[in-house]
């Protein structure tokens, strides 16, 4: 990662990002059992689950220096999308990308991992 992206104040992941570590995991779990791994995660980080809107998919957080939404969406044909926007105030602090690595590696073990962005896992 460079300078400039390490002085990003947010960072969020997509289907196309063009950093792979950035784009959006698919896992064959339910949106619940996702929600109680993120909660799990986001803890096991020191951070706080301010309030999960399973209506709408989304589940925010605060830890040190940042502001956390993880968005969890059932997609269809077994697939569960969950993407992450981190923001923080100044230009340093916390490591987005890191910290979204880390979520996303917690998932991984814990799940069946089906797709990251576009690919297939087989």
């Amino acid at each position: 990662m460079g300078l400039k992206e390490r002085l990003q104040k947010q960072m969020e992941t997509s289907d196309t990002h063009k950093n792979e570590k950035l784009q959006t995991h698919y896992y064959a779990a339910t949106v619940e059992m996702l929600f109680t791994g993120l909660e799990a995660t986001v803890t096991k980080q020191q951070g706080t689950v301010k309030r999960i809107d399973q209506g709408r998919g989304e589940l925010a957080f605060t830890a040190p220096g940042l502001d956390g939404l993880a968005t969890v969406i059932m997609v269809g044909s077994g697939r569960t999308a969950v993407d992450l926007f981190l923001h923080r105030d100044g230009l340093l602090g916390p490591d987005l990308e890191k910290w979204i690595e880390l979520i996303y590696e917690d998932l991984d073990s814990t799940y069946r991992l089906k797709m990251i962005g576009t690919k297939e896992i087989t």
